[in-house]
């Protein structure tokens, strides 16, 4: 009688959108670091050599994650006044920024970044080109306005987090240390939203204060 041969498990399709997906839940979940091809399989049931026919690496994979985000980024600010088509441009980022951190790692960390993001960043030069700034400058601030949204962005999500270094400086001796337990001592128990104050000032520095404005977020976001 022959011998039989052991049946393979046939693994169910995969498809790149859905591998797509599971990445970018486990990166809001459990930080980009955990998006590995092994993991993403583990997710989905699958090898990683099965996610590998859709992905060709590691890099690939978080460029269509950052494609994936900003599909849904709305269209750019394009009419009004410089600093106002700004301050939305701006509010529009750290919206999304705020519901997935990790992508401020991708982009300032690994220096990636998706190319639907393109109209944005035009938007903004044009902007400050409106505003009157030679192309130097503009460029200077161009780097100000994201220094400010990645910082934002990484220290307000960590303001969330029990970690370490807030701990430390939510025990400091109030004695020792007055100036940093009156800033910090109203806030042990809830996290402040400085975006939009800051933006403000952010602003103010740029095209000068105006007391009129107060670069609130858009009421149709």
């Amino acid at each position: 009688m022959p011998e039989q041969q052991p049946v393979r498990k046939r693994q169910r399709a995969l498809s790149a959108d859905e591998i797509v997906r599971v990445a970018v839940r486990l990166a809001r979940s459990d930080g980009v670091e955990a998006v590995s091809m092994r993991r993403i399989g583990e997710e989905l049931g699958a090898s990683p050599m099965a996610v590998y026919r859709h992905v060709t690496d590691r890099e690939d994979l978080l460029i269509r994650m950052l494609d994936a985000l900003a599909s849904r980024v709305d269209k750019p600010v394009t009419e009004g006044a410089p600093r106002e088509r700004i301050a939305r441009m701006m509010w529009t980022m750290h919206d999304g920024f705020r519901d997935d951190p990790w992508v401020v790692r991708v982009l300032a960390h690994e220096g990636l970044a998706s190319p639907r993001i393109l109209p944005m960043i035009e938007a903004v030069f044009q902007a400050l080109t409106d505003a009157g700034f030679d192309p130097a400058t503009s460029r200077s601030i161009y780097n100000l306005l994201f220094q400010f949204l990645y910082g934002e962005t990484l220290m307000s999500h960590f303001d969330r987090l029990s970690t370490y270094s807030r701990r430390m400086v939510e025990a400091a001796d109030a004695a020792t240390y007055p100036a940093l337990i009156a800033a910090v001592g109203t806030e042990r128990h809830e996290t402040p939203e400085y975006f939009e104050a800051n933006l403000t000032r952010v602003l103010d520095g740029i095209f000068g204060r105006d007391v009129e404005n107060v670069d609130q977020a858009p009421t149709d976001r």
